[in-house]
């Protein structure tokens, strides 16, 4: 498996268990349910599935639950075609739908909107131009021809909308994500750290304490990453809608820039859309779908996410065998230049953080594989931060941690508690999943180990080196 994570969203194209156990089989770490379609009923089957997926194969998959968050998004209608000069009509009252009607039932829509302004409708393949605007209604020409389908998302370029965060729909994702005992939620349109702070309370409401990943979406999400990233557990390079706040030339460096401050503060950094587009139809992605994935793993991010290429598209397993080979490819040919370049600026304080910093070096040095067990994350979390180059098995006796820690750059993670008593001390787990290790032939006779034992309640960091005969 490459360093670089590969998460899978589950959809139509991905609803047989099969195909789940197939894509975890061939590279997928974790799964996310786009709770922006459907109800707590076709989320819990989504859930079911991924969870007795990972029980049969005996891995960590996480499990994301996606919120809608506050954004216009079309209601259910059949869909249209829309020739160039056509005039349609955006309706907040689903009895206000006719021929060439779209029922948008979000009333902060028709309060943001103005006669002039430019509409973007799903990722863009629409657009429109506002002619009226009424309480209730407002018409639009389209700009380009194309075919207006239901549940897609609807941009006023330049705008944002002032609506309440959380919604309804998030409210109920929150409750949910307790029932399900969700690893991550993915807060869809924060603009500010106060959005992640109300998440987290609520949450804590329903008993449960899943990592939170901002996406960054917006003009405002953006201009309060550094704050934003204060609170949350990481970030989502959200480059669909992004594309539709800033000119499309300007999202490399943006996503660049994310990454960098992302991987500064050790969180963890998710890119998103379009990762293997050309996929939705072919068996093979494009040319450039690779370069960017490619670019993407040079970025050194955690993870990339995988969205129409699973959900909607015809092969949803061929995008995660395809990601995965280019992937490995690519972390073969990133240069030690680049690595560098990023821990540079990573800034190393205490104790603890030099030790790891320590233990990588020398695992590089030696060609050797560190092994480490952990109740809290902290050492996993600082080895990730630095992106080490050799093979890193964790292991861990909580699942929930053990999940937490599974989609970050480099680490295998192991879950133990059924293997582990509860009461073992760190030399005991380190052993034992040591011995697990060789038992299910990752370690091999010849490789070189490194044991590593962080107390960091007193203060003592130890390295123990050995070669597995």
């Amino acid at each position: 498996m490459g360093r670089v994570k590969i998460i899978v969203t589950l959809g139509p194209s991905s609803i047989e268990y099969d195909v789940v156990k197939r894509m975890v089989k061939e590279g997928a770490s974790g799964v996310r349910i786009n709770c922006a379609h459907g109800d707590e009923k076709s989320w819990m089957e989504y859930a079911r599935i991924a969870r007795d997926v990972a029980a049969e194969l005996d891995t960590v998959v996480p499990l994301i639950l996606d919120t809608p968050g506050p954004q216009a998004r079309s209601g259910d209608f059949t869909e249209f075609t829309v020739n160039r000069g056509d005039t349609v009509v955006f309706t907040l009252n689903r009895d206000g739908q006719g021929e060439k009607n779209i029922w948008l039932p979000m009333k902060a829509f028709y309060t943001t909107v103005s006669i002039g302004d430019t509409l973007l409708y799903g990722d863009g393949e629409l657009s429109f131009r506002v002619v009226d605007v009424e309480d209730s209604a407002v018409r639009a020409v389209a700009l380009n021809s194309g075919v207006a389908k239901p549940r897609k998302k609807v941009v006023v370029e330049g705008k944002e909308y002032e609506a309440s965060f959380p919604g309804e729909v998030d409210k109920r994702v929150f409750k949910f994500a307790a029932d399900v005992k969700a690893s991550f939620i993915a807060l869809s349109y924060v603009k500010k750290r106060r959005d992640v702070e109300i998440a987290r309370d609520l949450l804590a409401m329903h008993g449960w304490t899943p990592g939170l990943i901002a996406k960054i979406e917006t003009r405002s999400g953006f201009i309060n990453m550094r704050d934003i990233l204060e609170v949350a557990d990481g970030l989502i390079v959200a480059r669909g809608d992004l594309g539709l706040h800033f000119p499309l030339e300007e999202i490399p460096l943006i996503q660049e820039q994310i990454v960098r401050e992302v991987v500064k503060q050790g969180k963890i950094v998710i890119v998103a859309t379009e990762v293997l587009e050309s996929m939705v139809n072919n068996p093979r992605p494009s040319r450039s779908d690779v370069v960017d994935l490619y670019n993407s793993v040079f970025n050194l991010v955690d993870a990339v996410l995988l969205t129409n290429e699973t959900a909607i598209g015809r092969y949803p397993v061929e995008a995660v065998k395809w990601a995965k080979r280019i992937i490995e490819k690519a972390e073969l040919g990133l240069s030690r230049s680049i690595v560098n370049e990023y821990r540079s600026f990573i800034p190393v304080r205490d104790l603890l953080e030099k030790y790891v910093q320590g233990l990588i070096l020398l695992s590089e040095s030696i060609g050797g594989v560190i092994v480490d067990f952990s109740r809290t994350g902290r050492v996993p979390t600082l080895l990730s931060k630095l992106r080490p180059q050799t093979s890193v098995y964790i292991g861990v006796s909580d699942k929930l941690l053990a999940e937490k820690l599974t989609l970050r750059y480099g680490l295998n993670v192991i879950e133990m508690s059924k293997i582990l008593p509860a009461e073992s001390d760190y030399e005991r787990g380190v052993a034992r999943l040591r011995e697990l290790l060789v038992e299910t032939g990752r370690l091999k006779p010849g490789d070189i180990v490194i044991e590593t034992y962080a107390r960091p309640h007193i203060n003592v960091h130890e390295i123990r080196i050995s070669q597995v005969m």
